[in-house]
């Protein structure tokens, strides 16, 4: 570890986001301990240069002794519901996220460590054509919902005294497991359908970009600092699905009326994906130096499809 190098748990290690976090920690010379929950999954974790560590996000004696020997935490994992989205599904999924959340923050507020938690851009909720940014009361989507009350949960810590911040990406692209699976495939076999009429726009930010920040927001943040981290080109949905196909191979994207969707992925997962968000990234910019590589979906998407062809993971780590 380089000198100024701290020594950081990350949750969620071997995930889409928690590997390119994993990987931008360690380039930017800190000691990475990864938690994961299969250590069969974490070779490319130890090959770049982490430690890892197995634990459970619903036992928190599993993990919660790794945070006494860091300087820092940094949460990436997230359970997340598989098939179709229910209100139920939604409920008892956040029940287990708020109890991995609420025991690192009261840990870290404990022991005077900094928390860096993994918000997203659906707490502030639709707000069609008009801006948003960090200043946007939190009004959530339903999938957001959860991460809403996290956030205001870790806005009262904060006021006894945790150093936290706040990390709230937009919809995240790249090389990995999440896009490659649900959109990239999809794309490849003719079968990518734009929910709605694709009018609602989506902020984006390349996976890479988005680990940029993180390690940035680690070490130069102010305690109790929130950032939206996105590109700065928000996009009709239908217009950047219309991207990634065309760039894949012209195959066309097929339409998916509202209702259909709200049959078929339940409608917490239809409102959200229905959702329009343009969010401004001027203060991640301003506070922490950060600036996307890639500034646009446009940028974006060539290497990332250059990396999928060549069967690779991610653009630069090895996690999936």
């Amino acid at each position: 570890m380089s000198s100024g190098g701290r020594t950081v748990l990350v949750t969620g290690a071997t995930g889409f986001v928690g590997s390119a976090v994993t990987c931008a920690l360690l380039e930017a010379g800190h000691d990475v301990v990864g938690l994961v929950r299969s250590p069969g999954k974490a070779r490319g974790l130890v090959v770049a240069g982490a430690r890892v560590a197995v634990g459970d996000m619903r036992d928190p004696e599993s993990y919660l002794p790794l945070v006494d020997d860091a300087d820092a935490v940094v949460h990436a994992a997230q359970l997340t519901p598989a098939g179709r989205v229910t209100a139920s599904k939604v409920r008892r999924l956040n029940a287990a996220n708020t109890l991995m959340t609420g025991a690192l923050a009261r840990r870290c507020l404990r022991d005077g460590k900094r928390f860096v938690y993994t918000g997203g851009c659906f707490v502030y909720g639709d707000h069609g054509a008009d801006w948003i940014d960090e200043s946007t009361p939190l009004s959530p989507s339903p999938m957001g919902e959860g991460d809403a009350a996290e956030i205001r949960k870790l806005r009262e810590l904060h006021e006894s005294g945790l150093d936290s911040v706040v990390i709230s990406p937009g919809f995240v692209y790249g090389p990995g497991s999440t896009f490659k699976d649900v959109f990239y495939e999809s794309a490849r076999r003719g079968r990518l359908r734009c929910p709605g009429p694709g009018t609602n726009h989506w902020s984006c930010v390349h996976v890479d970009d988005l680990a940029a920040a993180y390690a940035l927001a680690l070490t130069g943040a102010p305690a109790g600092a929130e950032y939206a981290v996105v590109d700065d080109a928000p996009l009709p949905l239908r217009s950047m699905l219309d991207r990634l196909a065309a760039a894949v191979g012209g195959t066309k994207v097929g339409k998916a009326p509202p209702a259909a969707v709200r049959l078929l992925a339940g409608r917490p997962a239809a409102e959200s994906l229905l959702t329009s968000y343009r969010v401004r990234n001027a203060k991640a910019r301003r506070e922490l130096g950060w600036a996307p590589r890639y500034a646009t979906v446009d940028e974006g998407l060539p290497p990332t499809l250059d990396a999928l062809r060549e069967g690779g993971e991610f653009s630069r780590h090895g996690g999936g």
